[in-house]
């Protein structure tokens, strides 16, 4: 990968060890108060080791064994040579990022030319009260039409986000009956299924798998093998997913 794409991929981790960094520092003064401030050059050490470790963590490719298409909703050919496959939350706003744009690239370059399968996966993140309703909504709406329904609720879920603003936006039960019916879903039978959270178990399911392999945050994708955290440019995914063809 080159240096310009892990630069792009490590720069969420940077910002936090930045922000990590600021409250060393701060602990710092508060010691070096006490102690005529001899601790500092100790802190500012601590802080660049840290910085240090966390860029070369960020630059080592995580990977792990086996299939994690499981039977969720995906679009391309299910027989396509790769498979991407994304654990998702549709509210949280780093997921919408990626709705908004390296996905669009990836499914006209990738997905709908046969050569990548692309696999939604559940992962709604407790602070956020609206992704397990809305998770739910698009499996009850996949009960009834299919793949190709479910990848229409996700846009209309993340399209009605975008009509509200950035960051993390409300939305409720209302909005997910409205898309339904936009759908032309039977009405009874999508409210049978959401109240009674017929896919309750599926949801949690996917998160805990996702957890296991060390996704914490979401989005989170697995590409053969390799683990790529957060909303990466497209030209991070066009790399991976080129280089991943090419060892077919």
């Amino acid at each position: 990968m080159s240096k310009k794409n892990k630069s792009a991929m490590i720069i969420s981790i940077i910002l936090s060890s930045i922000i990590i960094a600021g409250g060393l520092i701060f602990l710092g003064i508060q010691i070096g108060k006490g102690r005529g401030g001899i601790v500092a050059a100790d802190i500012e050490k601590g802080i660049e080791d840290y910085v240090a470790k966390q860029q070369e963590d960020a630059n080592q490719p995580r990977t792990v064994s086996g299939d994690f298409s499981d039977d969720d909703a995906f679009l391309g050919d299910e027989d396509a040579p790769v498979t991407l496959v994304e654990f998702s939350d549709f509210q949280c706003p780093y997921c919408r990022s990626f709705y908004n744009g390296a996905y669009a690239e990836i499914k006209e370059n990738f997905v709908d030319t046969g050569k990548v399968k692309f696999v939604y996966r559940d992962y709604p993140l407790s602070f956020h009260e609206g992704a397990f309703p809305a998770a739910l909504a698009a499996e009850c709406a996949r009960d009834q039409g299919g793949d190709d329904v479910f990848f229409s609720m996700h846009d209309m879920i993340f399209d009605g986000q975008n009509a509200l603003g950035s960051g993390t936006v409300k939305i409720s039960e209302e909005d997910f009956l409205v898309y339904a019916q936009n759908l032309g879903l039977d009405m009874n039978e999508f409210g049978e299924c959401y109240d009674g959270e017929k896919f309750k178990d599926e949801i949690y399911r996917d998160q805990a798998e996702g957890q296991s392999i060390g996704i914490n945050g979401t989005p989170g994708f697995v590409l053969e093998g390799e683990v790529i955290s957060g909303a990466q440019p497209y030209s991070v995914f066009e790399e991976a997913l080129n280089t991943a063809l090419s060892n077919k």
